[in-house]
C-alpha cells in the first residue's frame, strides 16, 4: 500500500484527488462498510455518508493525489499520523475477499 485516505475525508467526499490518479485506484465506499460513523450533518446527503479509499494493490505511489486533496486526508503509508493509524486497516481491509464485480461497483472514475 502506498497511500492512505484518512479521517478528514469523512464528511467531505471531495473527488479532486481521484481526478489526477493515473491508475484509477480510488473507490467510493459507504462509511457503514468501513466501520466509520457518519458525520452529524450527513442526514439527507448521501455523498457525505461515503468516503474515498485507495486500493493498496493498485496504487503506484505517484503521490499526485496528495496535493489535490482539499482537506489533507491522504498520506503516504509511512507518514500516516498516529491518531489516523486505524485508516491503514480501513483502506486495506475493505478490499479483502471481494470479487472483481463487487469492487468495480465502487470504483470511482473521473
Amino acid at each position: 500500500m502506498a497511500h492512505v485516505v484518512c479521517s478528514p475525508c469523512v464528511g467531505t467526499h471531495d473527488t479532486a484527488c481521484m481526478k489526477v490518479c493515473p491508475v484509477n485506484c480510488f473507490y467510493d465506499v459507504p462509511l457503514t462498510e468501513v466501520g466509520v460513523d457518519e458525520p452529524a450533518d450527513a442526514a439527507g446527503n448521501e455523498e457525505l455518508k461515503k468516503m474515498l479509499i485507495i486500493s493498496p494493490d493498485e496504487c503506484i505511489d505517484c503521490g499526485l493525489c496528495v496535493p489535490e486533496c482539499p482537506v489533507s486526508a491522504i498520506f503516504p503509508l509511512d507518514e500516516v499520523p498516529e491518531e489516523e493509524q486505524k485508516y491503514i486497516e480501513i483502506n486495506s481491509g475493505w478490499f479483502a475477499g471481494k470479487e472483481t464485480e463487487a469492487l468495480d461497483a465502487h470504483r470511482i472514475t473521473p
